[in-house]
């Protein structure tokens, strides 16, 4: 999480310098889109190299792919509740930094997802053929990800208006992860008594990962054992990439609320740029809050639920 903060921090210290450097800020959310595709390809190569986790997705991903939909839907529909539908944010013009703001069109919002499925789509198959083998000689997907933190401070440093927004939201800042817990709890307790095969607390465990893959499994693999952390992986992949592919219809659906609502933990990060070109970059504030929070709650969450 760290090195996630301090490239915010630098592009945020970085944006500040150059604020009034118009023609740098007109080729920010352009850029942003890529770099999310990006993240989405090597997301797909990394998971295609996986042998082990590929012959486990019939059984165990159907399973976590369940629960993530059930803790996004529960979330996005707690989010509704408490945090309410604001208007939209409108198509604008910035001249003093040249961006434009998030387009809402029918056709602009799919077009978005199926861009986004794309480039996952490609990212499998060459993962599966490349297995075995390392492609890349560093973990480009972590640099990719600090480079769209980067981004995404370049962005909140240069806007003059990132203290109103902090005013304007309010209890927003709080009832956003608050949305979270509620609707990831009640939607995986509903899946698990729905479908017996999934175990009450085994699926509530999963949920409160609240897509924060790689610790909670971790901890689910030391307390449950090895199939509900699997379970718990493909569960919170699902959530961030579901919530990374839909996340314009998700807006056109719920109101701007819904994407980092949807992310969870991963607002803060791999989810915070497409809530940014997708809700507006007013919502920056509250998904980075939203997703602290929620990432310092897992190991406490995840363990209280298999131990007590």
């Amino acid at each position: 999480m760290l090195p996630v903060l301090l490239a915010m921090l630098a592009g945020m210290i970085a944006g500040y310098i150059l604020r009034h450097q118009s023609r740098l800020f007109a080729v920010l959310d352009p850029l942003t889109v890529w770099i999310i595709r990006l993240l989405l390809f090597l997301l797909g190569l990394g998971i295609g190299r996986d042998e082990a986790l590929l012959r486990g997705v019939p059984d165990l991903g159907l399973k976590g792919f369940i629960l993530a939909v059930a803790s996004i839907i529960g979330s996005i529909a707690a989010a509704r509740i408490l945090v309410g539908k604001p208007d939209l944010p409108a198509q604008r013009s910035n001249e003093s930094d040249g961006a434009a703001g998030p387009v809402f069109g029918p056709w602009a919002a799919v077009r978005g997802s199926l861009a986004a499925a794309a480039a996952f789509s490609v990212g499998l198959p060459i993962g599966y053929a490349v297995r075995g083998i390392n492609p890349l000689p560093v973990d480009a997907a972590a640099l990719t990800l600090y480079a769209l933190m980067f981004l995404v401070g370049l962005g909140a440093g240069a806007d003059p208006t990132a203290l109103f927004m902090i005013r304007r939201h309010g209890r927003r800042l709080v009832l956003l992860p608050v949305s979270v817990i509620i609707g990831t709890t009640v939607g995986c307790l509903a899946a698990a008594l729905v479908w017996p095969e999934l175990p009450v607390r085994e699926s509530l465990a999963v949920g409160v990962g609240f897509g924060y893959y790689s610790l909670s499994s971790l901890v689910i693999k030391e307390l449950s054992g090895g199939d509900w952390a699997a379970v718990a992986l493909l569960s919170n992949i699902s959530r961030e990439i579901l919530t990374l592919l839909a996340a314009p219809l998700l807006v056109r659906a719920a109101g701007p609320a819904a994407v980092p609502a949807a992310g969870g933990a991963t607002s803060m990060d791999t989810t915070l740029g497409v809530t940014i070109q997708s809700s507006g970059r007013e919502w920056a504030v509250p998904a980075l809050f939203s997703g602290i929070v929620l990432t310092i709650l897992v190991p406490f969450a995840v363990t209280a639920i298999l131990t007590f």
